[in-house]
């Protein structure tokens, strides 16, 4: 009777000490892509949760606006009681997406629409880009833009560009300073660098015309009204 011969035990552990890494070669990329989907889910509520706070902050700077009559420079500003000793803003909110939280804020402009210090635009006639000019415009009788925004212009009494400090110049909005690539797009932008929210955003309130009475002056009378057949 023959007998197999025994195979070395070093062979074996070779074996297994290969099945061992492999799994856990598997195991740690199973782990970076939970990992990654979950970190992924996280920011894409942070992103939803940031457009819900700017927008919030824009409608507080749109009440301030009214309350006020202008638009602070601060947005701290908004956490003091207005005339009627309401509140416009209960939370000075921060932004999800960055670390502080702190936000990018976009200035109305002297001349129309929005000042953005953090975009670089061409001036016109000229190839080399500028900082400071936004490349959000607003003409000054968009339906959207107040007719005064009570605005003293840029410091130094020029035009604001060039890294000009905007301290002082009224807030219209804000915008993340994030660099990370949106999950969703905005306005048809798909960078966060371009999505502005700014008080040009909210449309102003129409008064409602009051409804029209029968036989009042200026008003075509309804058929019949003076008589007569309407038929003929």
């Amino acid at each position: 009777m023959n007998v197999a011969p025994a195979k070395p035990a070093s062979k074996q552990r070779g074996v297994l000490m290969v099945a061992l890494m492999a799994g856990i070669a598997i195991v740690l990329i199973l782990s970076t892509v939970a990992v990654q989907k979950w970190s992924d889910i996280t920011r894409r509520d942070d992103e939803a949760e940031m457009m819900f706070r700017a927008q919030d902050i824009v409608r507080a700077l749109k009440r301030f606006q009214a309350d006020r009559g202008k638009l602070p420079v601060e947005l701290k500003e908004m956490m003091e009681p207005g005339q009627k000793n309401q509140y416009v803003l209960r939370h000075l909110w921060k932004d999800p997406l960055v670390k502080g939280g702190q936000w990018q804020l976009v200035y109305a402009s002297p001349a129309g629409g929005l000042f953005d210090p953090s975009v670089p635009v061409a001036p016109a006639g000229g190839d080399a880009p500028l900082p400071g000019f936004s490349q959000t415009r607003v003409t000054p009788n968009d339906p959207g833009s107040p007719p005064s925004l009570g605005l003293n212009g840029p410091p130094g009494g020029g035009p604001t560009g060039n890294g000009a400090d905007p301290t002082g110049m009224p807030i219209a909005g804000v915008k993340t300073k994030c660099k990370d690539r949106p999950f969703r797009r905005y306005k048809d932008k798909d960078e966060y660098a371009d999505w502005v929210f700014s008080i040009f955003d909210i449309e102003p309130q129409q008064p409602a015309k009051p409804p029209t009475q029968p036989n009042q002056p200026g008003t075509t009378p309804p058929p019949g009204a003076l008589g007569g057949n309407p038929n003929k």
